[in-house]
């Protein structure tokens, strides 16, 4: 299936994530959230990308860049680990009205990490489907590719075919009374089609794995041209080889930017800051990427 529309302008504004920045009055949390703003005739259009561990520091940060909550017209979960998820009824009751909230249908099973201890990392009760309806979220569970708005779409699932890229991150499904080991299905990213410079991928923690979404985008769009890809890729724990790999293969497949936080990790941003140069930029609170 080949999703078609344009966008003639794309901004990206980072309203969450693990680095609050230098010198700022703006908040930082191990989470992300991304407002994805699409301008096309003449009107603008705005998706929030997760929703971080708490609305209150997202909030706090809209209020500092002078961004009304209203203003967002559609929220994307890109899976339903806790920083990515915790905030999203406190952000629906601030919106004030009812606007669709997109995730795949796995999003509220009952996920685990077991090491140093056993924890719940999926959505809390708090953000329960009856607590997000009352918020003014209305649901739309898909695991397919899906179009909220012309120009941008969800990869739905991401097929796992990159060798290099393994997702085992150790978490975990309790399925009939037993702890079973969790694929990730969920992960899904959102693609944004620019007019005259091609895709741009955005991603929560990327799960499913960099260079596998970025094929995934491709096949939807049936375009190959990648301008930039935005936001986490969970490589905190990779390997060098794996770290090395990525960091080449992006170099390769994606011809603009490549900003990277959150779950990214230190050794990662290092090795990517070396292969891409100026094309990589780190990813932070208020940081804001461009694409017209």
């Amino acid at each position: 299936m080949v999703l078609a529309g344009e966008v003639a302008d794309l901004r990206v504004i980072a309203l969450l994530d693990d680095y609050a920045g230098f010198e700022t009055s703006l908040y930082g949390q191990h989470g992300i959230a991304l407002l994805v703003e699409l301008y096309s005739g003449g009107e603008t259009r705005r998706i929030l990308l997760d929703t971080g561990q708490e609305a209150a520091p997202i909030l706090h940060n809209m209020e500092i860049l002078g961004i009304d909550p209203a203003a967002i017209d559609c929220i994307f979960l890109s899976h339903c680990h806790y920083d990515h998820t915790g905030g999203l009824a406190g952000i629906l009751r601030a919106i004030g009205r009812e606007i669709p909230v997109v995730a795949h249908p796995e999003l509220f099973r009952e996920n685990y990490i077991r090491k140093p201890f056993l924890r719940h990392i999926g959505v809390s009760r708090e953000n329960s489907p009856e607590a997000i309806r009352a918020a003014g979220g209305h649901l739309l569970l898909t695991g397919e590719a899906f179009a909220p708005m012309p120009g941008v779409f969800s990869t739905g699932e991401v097929p796992r075919r990159v060798a290099f890229e393994d997702q085992a991150i150790g978490t975990y499904n309790l399925e009939g009374g037993r702890l079973t080991l969790d694929n990730l299905r969920d992960d899904m990213s959102l693609v944004v089609n620019v007019s005259g410079r091609g895709l741009v991928i955005l991603t929560g923690c990327g799960h499913a794995g960099i260079i596998n979404i970025i094929n995934q985008a491709r096949k939807i769009a049936g375009i190959r041209r990648v301008a930039g890809v935005i936001g986490g890729f969970h490589l905190i724990e990779a390997g060098e080889e794996r770290i090395r790999k990525t960091a080449a293969a992006l170099a390769r497949e994606v011809e603009g930017l490549v900003v990277a936080g959150h779950c990214t990790g230190p050794a990662a941003c290092s090795e990517l800051a070396r292969v891409l140069g100026d094309r990589f930029q780190l990813l932070h609170a208020g940081k804001t990427v461009v694409f017209s």
